[in-house]
């Protein structure tokens, strides 16, 4: 079952849009935004393709990151208006075992080998269009009359401009689902390749549900079992949603070094938080931000956090930490999935999007598969047809989404825009 989504940042020019005049494209040139003082929020908030990621809130947030470098751009002609801006971060990577993520060939097995002797992490500087922290259309907005081939050309402007502000060679422009990459990818200059890693994995809601229990209705018997299960497990672990600041602050590297146990699992770790990010982010966000902590026998197991963005009516799950031995015992993870979907119900959401990480879980709650396309480049002499060989030889696991959804809501989806294959 293959499943994919419209595009929340369609780059197709509406019929009641005007053509953008040639002359204002060909004199167009960025400005890059240092600080967010500098930023013309007004003109920024104003363009279409805003997401939790590209909020003014999020960045402001994230502004000093200790991982993480952010750079905002902003295009337009001397004295025209504003048509478009871009996300640029410059972010540490580090690879540790795509082998145990993608199915790869012998061949990249002796290749990460002899660039990661002994198992030792790979570190480099990445370039980043978009959201090192996070999947999904996060990387530029447009003013709506701005073609394909501007957009391309632009972001790869801002690629030369960052790499020679950074001096990074390892470049990303992430993510495009399947509309967008579909229009994008007839226009990039041949020092691209693409390439394709796990799915990020959406929930899809029905506006009008005031209760999980509705949600659950429209699941599947073996669908609505497991959740029965999953909260049964979990019954006896304490939740409570934190929202003063000095005590995220306390709890801040408590939370790191949980999140440390799920996130250094991870084959390709880009960026990372630190112990003050949960303080930051409930100061921008207020009621928008939710951290909860999960306590067994009065001892903190796990928690939970994430983003509610009204205007895209979506719920993004940030990030997850927990106790691998009690998330065994007490499902855990499942359960902060759960607690996502309702929160969002609270909020009237229309979807939840989970991440690119524990597919098969995920869609037992009726997540659904969207796949992305990132483009990538190394300037360095001889990587491209090396990189290309690893992109053909190292293709993303598959997997079989389980059926969680009775068939009258398949069909609402479908409705809706989703791809039910």
């Amino acid at each position: 079952m293959a499943i994919s989504v419209p595009s929340t940042a369609s780059s197709a020019t509406p019929s009641h849009v005007a053509k953008a005049d040639m002359r204002e494209l060909n004199q167009a040139r960025w400005h890059w935004f240092e600080s967010q003082e500098q930023v013309p929020w007004e003109a920024w908030e104003s363009l279409p393709g805003g997401t939790a990621y590209l909020d003014r809130r999020y960045l402001t947030a994230m502004a000093g990151h200790d991982k993480v470098q952010c750079r905002l751009g902003m295009i337009k002609a001397d004295d025209g208006p504003w048509l478009g801006g871009i996300l640029m971060q410059a972010v540490q990577s580090e690879s540790r075992s795509p082998a145990d993520h993608m199915d790869v060939s012998l061949g990249v097995r002796i290749a990460t080998a002899i660039m990661q002797p002994g198992g030792r992490p790979f570190r480099f500087r990445t370039l980043v269009a978009g959201q090192g922290l996070a999947s999904g259309e996060h990387t530029f907005r447009w003013r709506e009359d701005i073609t394909p081939a501007w957009q391309v050309k632009w972001t790869e402007e801002a690629f030369d401009v960052c790499a020679r502000h950074w001096g990074i060679r390892v470049w990303m422009a992430k993510d495009f689902g399947p509309q967008l990459d579909a229009d994008l990818a007839p226009h990039w200059s041949s020092r691209w390749a693409r390439a394709t890693f796990d799915p990020v994995m959406e929930v899809p809601l029905d506006p009008t549900w005031t209760s999980a229990d509705q949600w659950q209705e429209a699941l599947r018997t073996k669908a609505r079992t497991k959740v029965r299960s999953i909260l049964a497990r979990s019954a006896d672990v304490q939740l409570e949603r934190i929202t003063d600041n000095a005590e995220l602050d306390r709890l801040g590297p408590e939370l790191i070094a949980l999140y440390d146990q799920v996130y250094g699992r991870a084959s390709i770790v880009m960026g990372g938080l630190d112990s003050r990010d949960f303080s930051r982010l409930a100061t921008q966000f207020g009621e928008d931000f939710t951290l909860v902590t999960y306590r067994n026998e009065d001892r903190l197991v796990g928690f939970h956090c994430g983003m509610h963005h009204a205007d895209s009516e979506t719920i993004e799950a940030y990030y997850v930490g927990f106790n691998p031995e009690i998330n065994k015992e007490r499902a855990l993870y499942q359960r902060m999935l759960f607690e996502f979907i309702r929160w969002g119900i609270s909020l009237k959401a229309k979807r939840v999007v989970m991440g690119r990480t524990a597919l098969e879980i995920k869609s037992t709650l009726g997540a659904f598969p969207v796949p992305l396309s990132t483009f990538v480049h190394i300037n360095l002499p001889l990587a491209m047809p090396f990189l290309r060989w690893m992109i053909r030889k190292a293709p993303p696991h598959s997997f079989k989404p389980r059926r969680a959804w009775r068939a009258e809501w398949c069909a609402r989806w479908q409705e809706a825009g989703y791809q039910i294959d």
